[in-house]
């Protein structure tokens, strides 16, 4: 302990390293007389002339020491108080903020998770259609083809009745599978005629009803549960048949409809909660052992290159001009885009903004499966129930366009 106490530290000056052996030595942290002191430190000085320097020192410290605490005012001590506290109760806070924030993410993956595990235990329930059994091979060379279809407002149910109260229009469920069927057909028609064997098929959204506000509850046939299911399963069918005859690339882009909003919420305040990702998922596992179809992932923007032709695909519900919105995507993503693909006002709209070679660059807006509805009336634009395919050349865009007209 003795040497320990008597050797220099690490640090320690000439100085305080003498101080501290001289104050060890009043206080009998070592066992050594004034004379030992002096040989160890090496000092000139009488054995007695260092004892009284050692006290004075100890003396004089203790007083200043003193002092000082004396001298600090109350209001100054409270205020160091004060500011320790706050600083405390701020680690605390940031502590359980941090707290907060990791039991949210838990609880919000925990309710995900357990979403799809119930849902994956309800279609493990769910019949698998019959796939086929053999693939269709296809070589995209210098053509293809596409199908779109948009705004099929699934679970929504109404009648619009004209000035002398005829009827204009009705929707329903049952009518939406008529008018699907329907579409098959006429899209089967071309395939066998054009001898197609492969077939990008669009979705631009707003498949169901959904709730986006108090009012649109009196016209739902079913709720968002029911509609997104029912919607899925009938396309599982739909798809399906379709594979029979041509292979089919899906892709879906995500609409103003689809859009999960609390009550209370507002567009675009949970961007990611759409049913069209669910619905994709839904398609993805029940077609997953389908070798004629490929369900790609569901985007808000869906970017694909037709046979040279730059494809984007969106709803369009945050487009205010169509050939604005060209220019302004391809000088924000610094890609080119020949054909911009939309539904959302339920009639056809398309326009050439300008050229590529010989290749135009335009947007198409769609007609809808839906048909003549409350809002279309409201915008006082109608058009009929319909959907488009076509035929995409290298080098030339879009050549040809058949348009199906749906009862």
């Amino acid at each position: 302990m003795t040497d320990s106490i008597l050797k220099r530290k690490d640090g320690e000056s000439e100085f305080d390293h003498k101080v501290r052996l001289c104050l060890s030595k009043l206080n009998k942290e070592i066992d050594l007389d004034w004379s030992e002191i002096i040989d160890y430190l090496k000092l000139n000085c009488s054995p007695d002339h260092l004892r009284k320097l050692s006290y004075a020192y100890k003396e004089m410290t203790e007083n200043l020491h003193n002092k000082q605490v004396e001298n600090i005012e109350d209001e100054e001590i409270l205020d160091k108080l004060t500011q320790k506290k706050l600083e405390l109760q701020m680690e605390r806070v940031k502590l359980s903020s941090t707290k907060n924030e990791i039991n949210k993410w838990v609880r919000d993956q925990g309710r995900s998770e357990l979403f799809y595990e119930q849902y994956l235990e309800i279609l493990s329930k769910r019949n698998l259609p019959e796939v086929p059994n053999y693939k269709i091979s296809y070589n995209v060379t210098d053509s293809d083809w596409v199908l779109n279809f948009a705004d099929i407002h699934y679970g929504k149910e109404l009648k619009i009745f004209g000035l002398e109260d005829e009827l204009l229009a009705e929707y329903n469920v049952e009518i939406f599978e008529n008018r699907m069927w329907d579409l098959l057909n006429q899209v089967l028609h071309k395939v066998e005629k054009e001898n197609i064997k492969h077939l990008n098929v669009f979705n631009l959204a707003d498949s169901i009803d959904g709730i986006l506000r108090m009012s649109a509850l009196q016209s739902l046939q079913l709720g968002i549960m029911d509609s997104q299911m029912g919607f899925a399963d009938f396309m599982v069918v739909w798809l399906n048949e379709l594979s029979k005859h041509v292979y089919v690339d899906y892709y879906s882009t995500q609409g103003n409809h689809d859009e999960i909003r609390p009550l209370g919420s507002s567009k675009g305040d949970f961007p990611n909660e759409n049913v069209a990702r669910i619905i994709n998922w839904h398609l993805e596992s029940m077609l997953e052992k389908n070798p004629n179809i490929t369900i790609h992932k569901n985007k808000p923007l869906v970017y694909v290159d037709i046979v040279g032709t730059k494809v984007l695909a969106t709803h369009g519900q945050d487009e205010k001009n169509l050939q604005n919105s060209i220019r302004d995507y391809t000088t924000t993503y610094n890609k080119k885009i020949h054909m911009l693909l939309t539904g959302h006002l339920h009639n056809t709209h398309t326009k050439t903004v300008g050229m590529d070679g010989m290749q135009n660059i335009e947007f198409y807006q769609h007609p809808s499966i839906c048909g003549i509805d409350d809002y279309s009336m409201k915008l006082k634009k109608t058009a009929p129930a319909g959907a488009t395919m076509m035929k995409i050349v290298r080098g030339l865009g879009r050549t040809e366009t058949f348009d199906f007209k749906l009862k």
